[in-house]
């Protein structure tokens, strides 16, 4: 009976080692997902790590910023709260996306940044949060424009 029982809590013991959100959980994304975080967040370790139905991931880093990839491990969000966007990120966008924030919110940062079909939609950092929206060439689409 006892050996039942010290198999048994080492098999629990494992199994809640194995579901941690420790620095092993990026083995369980897909490599072109591990390979990002590696690049843009080498120095921050993974907290969590859910995947949906469709078998996308979100995983969030310790400081709070939470990154979602797609199946394949390609990036659809990128969400840094209150951190913004540090340089190694701001280089997934378009040039010409960045040149326009700069020039027309200064004093903004780049607190949230989301792949869409028609490109790209950017959210500005509080008191009064702003969504820009971009094409995939990084051109602004005013509001009022349709999207197609």
């Amino acid at each position: 009976m006892k050996m039942r029982y010290f198999f048994f809590s080492t098999l629990v013991c494992a199994a809640l080692t194995a579901c941690s959100g420790n620095g092993d959980a990026k083995s369980n994304l897909p490599s072109s997902a591990e390979s990002f975080l590696n690049k843009h967040f080498a120095d921050s370790q993974i907290s969590s790590v859910e995947t949906d139905d469709d078998n996308d991931v979100e995983v969030t880093l310790e400081n709070g910023i939470r990154v979602k990839f797609d199946r394949r491990g390609t990036w659809e969000e990128i969400n840094t709260k209150k951190n913004g966007l540090s340089e190694s990120l701001k280089k997934l966008l378009p040039n010409q996306t960045l040149n326009y924030i700069a020039k027309n919110y200064p004093e903004r940062s780049i607190r949230k940044v989301e792949r869409k079909k028609y490109g790209y939609e950017v959210t500005l950092n509080k008191p009064d949060a702003i969504s820009l929206k971009f094409t995939k060439g990084g051109a602004f689409i005013p509001e009022d424009e349709e999207i197609q």
